[in-house]
């Protein structure tokens, strides 16, 4: 009787021991899952600040770039201002001759003897062509050419990339080989890149490298080409031109910030 007894309570007390042993080894394994759920969302977090920190550093890389292009606007319009004081100054230059020119023929026609009525009247048509100033027709082209460009440069600066291009076009297909051409060319490619027309812009800044190059604009054009060749994802061609800038004009601020730039393309 008291074997039975013994058995009953031992198996009794393995009952109990089983029954608290489930909610444990459930417990456990509600812990493995908060676990493997907590590691996950770290990875996801890691995952999303990786991308910020990518997009923080794009985002900085378009402002330079910004701000690069705003310098280049504003030292463009330096030079466009010097250019237009030259063009002044030379002009009036030119007016100081003709009025000179004008003095010397009246002193020479008054130390003249009086001639017969019959020959004056028979001189005066070439009296009237003799006093056109000689250099007056280059005065009058040089001056139609700086207005036509100031038209043009003007929708630059107000950001009507899209009308200047045509006035550019216009500009360069009446004044081909004028002193501002070079300089139409480069705004020309400057206005395309800011419509996003790099392919365009790169032929610009090729165009002004190859026909013009002597300019002042080739170096910028040049570091402008290798911008427009990034912005191409086309890596190979942007290096050689930095390169080469930075070999063909060592002394030019476009061939420093073209060394800068080749050290972040390595």
């Amino acid at each position: 009787m008291n074997k039975m007894l013994r058995t009953v309570c031992i198996a009794a007390s393995l009952g109990a021991s089983c029954a608290h042993a489930g909610p444990a080894e459930d417990a456990l394994a509600r812990a493995g899952e908060l676990q493997k759920s907590l590691q996950a969302q770290q990875e996801r977090i890691a995952h999303l600040e990786s991308q910020l920190q990518n997009q923080g550093v794009i985002g900085l890389l378009n402002e330079v770039e910004a701000l690069k292009a705003e310098i280049a606007r504003l030292r463009g319009n330096q030079e466009e201002q010097a250019y237009q004081m030259d063009v002044a100054e030379k002009r009036v230059k030119d007016l100081f001759v003709d009025l000179d020119t004008r003095v010397n023929q009246i002193k020479e026609m008054a130390s003249r003897p009086a001639p017969a009525q019959a020959d004056t009247i028979h001189l005066q048509p070439a009296q009237a062509l003799s006093s056109m100033p000689p250099d007056a027709a280059t005065v009058v082209d040089s001056d139609a050419e700086s207005r036509a460009y100031a038209a043009a440069h003007t929708l630059v600066k107000s950001g009507k990339y899209k009308e200047a291009v045509q006035s550019m076009q216009t500009f360069l297909s009446q004044y081909p080989s004028g002193s501002l051409a070079p300089n139409a060319v480069y705004w020309m490619g400057f206005s395309q890149v800011n419509l996003g027309d790099f392919p365009g812009a790169a032929n610009s800044y090729q165009r002004l490298i190859s026909d013009y190059p002597n300019s002042p604009k080739a170096p910028d054009a040049m570091l402008s080409l290798a911008r427009a060749r990034i912005q191409s994802n086309e890596l190979t061609q942007a290096r050689a031109m930095l390169e080469q800038l930075a070999t063909k004009y060592p002394a030019s601020k476009a061939a420093i910030t073209a060394k800068k730039l080749l050290a972040t393309l390595n």
